[in-house]
């Protein structure tokens, strides 16, 4: 923290981790959402907490142990981030932990990675006990980089599989194009590859299509890409054309960058003036 304080700005201390902000950015939307995972009896963990009840998210079946995980994101010149991770108490959760009437009763789980094996183990599990198509995955570059076959039971099982062009080329040595098609082919109704700058791109048994990014003055692009899950499946909840959910995720991540951490997330005016605005029919 010396060497930070003495090169760099302190710019502010936020919840996080992908898929808390992928809930917490559904949640200020208008979704009811509810976490599990796991943080710390410390007063991390009580950060944590009080972050996602001011964001509406349901906090009751989020276990409290040890040291809370702490992400450290610094960020150069040009915007480029690296991270600094140490999972703590959230690579402790194990399946025995996770409230399996919650999942009965949830419309869509969203899953992220973890870096331990006891957490990826519940998942698993969790896969085990939904139906095909009521899980949607973001594997990172935790999971992307253990495998096409680590991940192989998420990927046959989800609705929606969110991947960086990255991540494809990690997980099936091809570009972006070509890994789509193979990953759908592993059984997802949808794959988005999220390509920064570059736009995004959604590819499914009927149709496949390009959306380029908004263009707009980068302040954080730290989750910016777990803002755009959720600004998707916002829009699939809805029952919207891909096409539209794509278009709006796109538009409420471009928004997310222009402050630090969660502090320009989309709102449900943002979600309903956007959808207002494409007509009943969609385009």
């Amino acid at each position: 923290m010396r060497l930070l304080n003495r090169h760099g700005r302190f710019r502010g201390k936020s919840g996080g981790g992908s898929a808390a902000n992928t809930i917490f950015a559904l949640s200020r939307m208008g979704f009811n959402t509810a976490f599990i995972g796991k943080v710390g009896a410390d007063e991390d963990g009580d950060f944590l907490m009080r972050s996602l009840a001011a964001g509406r998210v349901d906090t009751r079946w989020i276990r409290r142990d040890q040291r809370s995980g702490v992400c450290l994101i610094v960020l150069d010149k040009s915007q480029d981030r690296s991270i600094f991770l140490h999972p703590n108490a959230n690579d402790t959760l194990c399946a025995d932990e996770v409230e399996w009437e919650l999942l009965s009763q949830s419309r869509l789980l969203h899953m992220t990675s973890f870096g331990g094996e006891l957490p990826m183990g519940a998942q698993k599990e969790a896969l085990e006990y939904l139906p095909h198509g009521k899980v949607s995955f973001d594997p990172g570059e935790i999971y992307a980089r253990r495998g096409l076959k680590e991940i192989e039971p998420f990927i046959e099982r989800c609705g929606v599989l969110f991947v960086t062009d990255r991540e494809v080329a990690l997980l099936t040595s091809m570009d972006y194009q070509r890994g789509c098609r193979k990953l759908l082919g592993y059984g997802p109704d949808i794959v988005v590859c999220k390509r920064g700058k570059a736009g995004s791109s959604v590819l499914s048994r009927e149709e496949g299509f390009d959306v380029s990014a908004e263009e707009v003055e980068v302040v954080d692009n730290t989750g910016a890409g777990d803002v755009y899950n959720a600004g998707f499946l916002a829009g699939m909840i809805l029952g919207k054309p891909l096409k539209d959910c794509a278009l709006f995720a796109t538009k409420v991540a471009g928004k997310s960058v222009t402050g630090f951490g969660r502090d320009q997330y989309p709102t449900k005016d943002d979600l309903i003036g956007f959808f207002d605005s494409m007509g009943d029919e969609g385009r």
